[in-house]
């Protein structure tokens, strides 16, 4: 598979969570429209490096925040992603979207549309997991041949081992399954989102003396008194216990995420298993970690280049004796790969380029 042009690559925005860059995710895509009439020229060691509309922009996964949005609100979701989703409709190039472990659920879009047509003729397509698709017959998946190199793109939780209990169950169950993700869709229905707490008061009253209540005080039939107690203990436990296993959820989740990890440490760790890999490319760019990074893994049968995209939220922060920086995109050209920040008003800082 062959399509030479310019690439941007970006993920991790999180839109909708406490931390998210919004504005300057807003900026940096009102920066890529104005490219169609004027391309930017930045310094890349030493090398001058031509920014040009790119062909496709990939969104690799981790854009919306479903897991933990602010105030586990997933409406806040929706306020975040109106404008940047506006401005990137409004950008003369394809639109890639990779799906990662935080934005799970619209995998499913991938087997109900194939792409959606924009406005102004671009094409929205998504992607589960990775782009391109693994060969059904074979189970590679061959990367997209750029220039004289071939590239794969993933979310990156698929290096993650945890991650990797989800996937292997959806895979015995033929379809999507994230614990986290399936109760913020119940904690999210209107009614139990606004009352989970009251709901959850009245079923323990229910539970531990309801019963009593409904025996003694209305009803005398004993089929009548067991079915009304179920019934109504049942509905205000559905409705409160979402919110519970949310709000816990969160908190977990919040004190063991994994640590900020570099390409580097993602290879070396072990979460990337060379003897597992069904991946034929020479460069695969990813995410996942918030970090942007690059480290070239060499073997005896091949060498293949992992870049990491970096990430949309927080700030510039030192972790583990290492500065993670913010605000990451990965442009990719014929000519090469060029690891980016994104630092306002136009101004582009290259912390890593390989060309060939």
């Amino acid at each position: 598979m062959e399509e030479n042009g310019a690439y941007i690559i970006l993920s991790d925005v999180h839109l909708g969570s406490e931390e998210c860059n919004n504005k300057e995710f807003c900026d940096l895509l009102k920066w890529i429209y104005g490219l169609e009439n004027q391309p930017k020229i930045i310094k890349c060691k030493d090398k001058e490096v031509t920014i040009k509309i790119p062909y496709k922009i990939i969104l690799l996964g981790d854009i919306f925040e479903l897991w933990a949005p602010k105030d586990l609100d997933r409406d806040n979701i929706i306020k975040d992603l109106i404008r940047p989703f506006s401005i990137l409709s409004d950008i003369n190039c394809d639109k890639i979207y990779v799906v990662g472990n935080h934005d799970d659920s619209l995998g499913e879009l991938e087997r109900k549309v194939d792409f959606a047509t924009l406005n102004n003729g671009t094409r929205f397509n998504s992607y589960n997991r990775h782009y391109p698709k693994k060969d059904i017959k074979s189970g590679v998946a061959s990367g997209l041949k750029i220039g004289n190199r071939s590239y794969f793109f993933l979310h990156g939780h698929q290096f993650d081992k945890r991650q990797a209990i989800f996937i292997y169950f959806s895979k015995l169950l033929g379809e999507l399954w994230d614990p986290i993700d399936w109760f913020q869709e119940l904690f999210n229905i209107t009614f139990t989102k606004k009352h989970w707490k009251t709901n959850f008061v009245i079923f323990l009253c229910l539970l531990f003396g309801g019963k009593y209540f409904l025996w003694d005080v209305f009803l005398k039939s004993s089929f009548w008194r067991s079915g009304a107690w179920a019934m109504f203990t049942g509905f205000f436990a559905l409705s409160s216990i979402p919110g519970i296993v949310a709000h816990v959820q969160a908190s977990i989740y919040n004190s063991t995420k994994p640590i900020h990890k570099t390409a580097e440490e993602v290879i070396k760790n072990g979460h990337y298993q060379e003897s597992k890999d069904t991946i034929d490319a020479e460069v695969v760019v990813f995410g996942h970690t918030h970090f942007a990074s690059s480290y070239e893994l060499r073997s005896d049968a091949r060498k293949t280049l992992f870049l990491n995209s970096g990430c949309w939220v927080g700030t510039d922060t030192e972790m583990n004796g290492k500065m993670r920086y913010v605000n990451f995109f990965i442009y990719l050209n014929e000519s090469g790969a060029y690891i980016l920040k994104w630092q306002g008003s136009g101004k582009i800082y290259c912390i890593e380029a390989f060309t060939w």
